[in-house]
């Protein structure tokens, strides 16, 4: 257990060294035993020279290139390739650096391009070239073999690290990507609920305080003359206070997604009755009709439905005046059409609320891919007119 707690940090060790400074230790390395090898002369007797200051100077020129391994990976490869052929053909020993091209052909097939490494190869191919027209000491046929196979295996197993590497590159960039990608969707799905719910708050609340805005200023301007009036109009105050915190309730529960919480459920265009009546009470008169075969409609276009009459209803009771409001319900094939018009004063710029409530409306008309068309009518008076598809498989 200890041996392998000690190889995994040995492990770890390795790969958090900086390349840079691994490449000059192999450098310095290669250098020391290099000159040490080529001293030692470890070959039969007469074999090779003795070393001089040209032998130095070619064993130098082979090992130190490799303290920019990684730099120049073919030029390392190939002057460690020039220095063994000078240092062959004149006779010196060369065992040592010869062993240093393992490491030069595995370089430039890890780190290099396709043209690089072909390049690199052609340097091997013709350091064994040269071994065998000039006649290397000790350096017979067989072992020319022999040493281009392992040479061979040093750089396939180089350009398998290499493509390993950026197989795993790949993955990284492509684990990163995905991150991005699900970081982003996770941002626009809180955008996303942030505006539904900025809607759902705005026509709640835009609803029931321009009701309770109306029902406390007819209470303040009959209580006098009126007291039984009055009283009618705070009681229709604390019914749509009532009906708006049950909303406001609804809508926090599916906030907090609490399954122990019951509450009523998201309102359609089977509650416009009830809605019609918290208007009529605040003094706008509402005629609805329904055209075509009333029929179940998606959860989320019903209640889409239901916000924009809600919503139209309401910019009329704080707008149009004394007014009458209408709404017509056509159910058709794939599609229900909405339209509410009033014969009021009609809302102009100074009258709005910054259009917000209109800016809501196509909003939600536009998650369904309908139309809304919302403007002042000829002869005064306000209409709001909208197209919800919702398709027959829904």
């Amino acid at each position: 257990m200890q041996s392998g707690t000690a190889l995994t940090r040995l492990t770890q060790w390795f790969r958090e060294l900086n390349p840079w400074v691994l490449d000059a230790w192999i450098g310095i390395a290669f250098t020391v035993f290099g000159l040490i090898g080529l001293f030692s002369n470890s070959g039969p007797a007469g074999a090779y020279k003795d070393p001089d200051a040209l032998a130095v100077l070619f064993a130098l020129a082979a090992s130190l290139p490799y303290l920019g391994r990684r730099r120049a990976p073919v030029a390392v490869l190939t002057a460690n390739i020039v220095a063994i052929c000078g240092l062959g053909i004149i006779g010196y020993p060369f065992n040592t650096q010869a062993q240093m091209v393992l490491v030069g052909i595995y370089t430039v097939g890890s780190h290099s391009e396709r043209r690089a490494r072909i390049a690199g190869v052609a340097a091997v191919g013709g350091g064994l070239l040269a071994a065998a027209l000039f006649g290397f000491p000790n350096s017979t046929g067989a072992d020319l073999v022999l040493t281009g196979a392992i040479y061979t295996g040093a750089y396939l197993f180089g350009s398998t690290v290499r493509n390993r590497r950026l197989y795993l590159g790949e993955l990284e960039a492509r684990a990163a990507e995905l991150e991005r990608e699900r970081d982003e969707q996770a941002r626009r799905a809180v955008t996303d609920e942030r505006l539904r719910i900025t809607q759902e708050l705005h026509d709640v609340v835009a609803h029931s305080m321009g009701v309770i805005a109306v029902q406390a200023g007819v209470g303040a301007h009959v209580i006098d003359q009126d007291p039984a009036e009055a009283k009618r109009s705070l009681e229709a105050i604390a019914g749509t206070s009532r009906s708006t915190l049950a909303e406001i309730r609804r809508i926090l529960g599916v906030l907090r997604d609490d399954g122990d919480a019951t509450y009523q459920p998201a309102p359609g265009l089977a509650d416009l009755d009830r809605l019609v009546g918290d208007f009529e009470v605040a003094g706008l008169s509402v005629a609805v009709s329904v055209a075509g075969d009333p029929q179940p409609l998606p959860p989320g276009v019903d209640l889409t439905a239901y916000r924009i009459v809600q919503e139209a209803l309401t910019n009329a009771l704080k707008h149009a005046g004394p007014a009458h409001a209408c709404v017509t319900v056509d159910y058709r094939p794939g599609e229900v059409r909405l339209d509410v018009s009033d014969d009021g004063r009609g809302i102009t710029a100074t009258t709005t609320d910054g259009g917000h409530g209109l800016l809501g409306m196509r909003e939600r008309v536009g998650v369904y891919g309908g139309t809304l068309r919302a403007g002042p009518t000829t002869g005064g008076g306000f209409s709001v007119a909208a197209t919800l598809p919702y398709g027959v498989d829904e």
